[in-house]
């Protein structure tokens, strides 16, 4: 399939391009300069200079003629409304006006109750939030919403627990098993319009999703 990565220059973006490589899936890699950030080379991949303060119609651009969008991009300070709202929010609608379906939000567990995690995160769960209820309430995209316990560069196992409550079998999760997961869910279109919580686990990946309802 053809994937366009948002973010794919960060450390959980890197393991989703070359995982999706792995896959056998054609990549396009939206950094901020390719020709500094191209750190995969393979004919599967094309690193495209991309940023998400350009318009919707410059977004809308750069990304058709792709079948799927991975969302992977999470910034820091005060940039968490420009680009884990504001950023995401222009790239669902860049998608339905480039007639990409299948949109992979990657948010965090805290985003799903917001107002209850009076924690030094709280601005990007908030941000994540709304990213997440425009997703759900204000697009008809096939999407699937990833909130990921607190993530590590520990080498991934292959397994995983997934959940719909914020409750899982550990407290943290690899970017490796992560990256795995979202390259996965590119090719499980029965997993539709759904929000799950990913952490390491006892589960192969693949059962893990074909368990999930």
């Amino acid at each position: 399939m053809k994937v366009f990565v948002v973010g794919a220059n960060g450390q959980t973006g890197r393991q989703i391009v070359a995982k999706l490589v792995a896959a056998g899936d054609q990549v396009t890699a939206g950094v901020r300069k390719p020709e500094e950030q191209g750190v995969i080379q393979d004919d599967q991949v094309k690193y495209v200079l991309f940023d998400l303060e350009w318009p919707v119609a410059q977004i809308a651009k750069t990304i058709a003629g792709n079948e799927a969008i991975i969302f992977a991009a999470a910034s820091t300070g005060p940039h968490f409304i420009r680009i884990d709202l504001n950023g995401a929010v222009k790239t669902m609608i860049a998608a339905e006006n480039s007639q990409i379906k299948r949109y992979l939000l990657l948010s965090a567990v805290g985003a799903s109750q917001p107002d209850q995690t009076a924690n030094p995160y709280e601005d990007f769960d908030l941000a994540k939030y709304y990213a997440e209820q425009w997703l759900m309430h204000r697009t008809q995209l096939d999407y699937v919403i990833l909130r990921p316990i607190y993530l590590t560069n520990d080498a991934g196992s292959g397994q995983i627990t997934l959940s719909h409550s914020d409750t899982t079998d550990s407290p943290q999760v690899s970017r490796e098993n992560l990256g795995r997961v979202l390259t996965a869910l590119i090719h499980h279109p029965e997993l539709s319009q759904q929000a799950m919580t990913i952490s390491d686990g006892q589960t192969p990946i693949e059962t893990a999703l074909k368990q999930f309802k």
